[in-house]
């Protein structure tokens, strides 16, 4: 039996927007695999046969409260355009921003773990996973060497290295690990500290 694709239109991205923020709302609560699609549709006040209509399985909406996890509640908060052009000052505001938005909810950043690990059996979504990550790590190294450009960032680090460790710091930051009160207020002052560039001698 072919499933009938929603067709595009205002009203039809209007719902398809409802069934991905309820989507989200389910699963930060319930978690991945309590998130039930009949609830989801009943918290977007539309029948479960409409939402198969616009999302055909649950792997299909889960992809894409992915994307939407990451741009809308992750990354959209962060402002990053303001410190785009300053590549140590917009390191600094992810770091922070992060750290501040795993504190503050958590079940976002439970909800990408969980997602991580359902993409070892989920080809697609280890490939939006791969892709985000990629092009995260491309952005880090960019800010990366214009911070070395306008001489703050130390000149013998190599930048695809030290974007990946940075991106595994801030995995471990937001996956909320438990450790000693305080330390995590200095991980952005000591990160700066390894990468600026060396003072010169008199």
């Amino acid at each position: 039996m072919t499933v009938k694709r929603a067709r595009p239109g205002p009203r039809a991205e209007e719902r398809r927007e409802r069934l991905i923020s309820a989507g989200y709302r389910a699963m930060v609560r319930s978690g991945l695999e309590g998130a039930r699609t009949r609830d989801i549709a009943a918290e977007a006040g539309i029948t479960v046969a409409t939402l198969h209509y616009y999302f055909p399985t649950k792997n299909d909406l889960v992809r894409a409260v992915l994307e939407h996890t990451i741009r809308e509640q992750m990354l959209a908060p962060l402002r990053l355009d303001a410190d785009w052009d300053d590549g140590p000052a917009a390191l600094r505001t992810m770091l922070t921003g992060l750290s501040r938005q795993a504190e503050a909810e958590p079940g976002r950043f439970r909800l990408l773990n969980e997602m991580t690990w359902a993409a070892r059996e989920d080809a697609e979504l280890r490939a939006m996973l791969a892709t985000w990550h990629g092009a995260w790590h491309e952005t880090i190294v960019e800010w990366l060497r214009a911070g070395q450009r306008d001489g703050r960032v130390r000149g013998d680090i190599d930048t695809d290295a030290a974007a990946t460790m940075i991106v595994y710091l801030v995995l471990g930051m937001v996956m909320r690990p438990p450790l000693p009160a305080g330390v995590e207020e200095h991980v952005s002052d000591e990160l700066h500290r390894l990468l600026a560039a060396f003072e010169p001698k008199e």
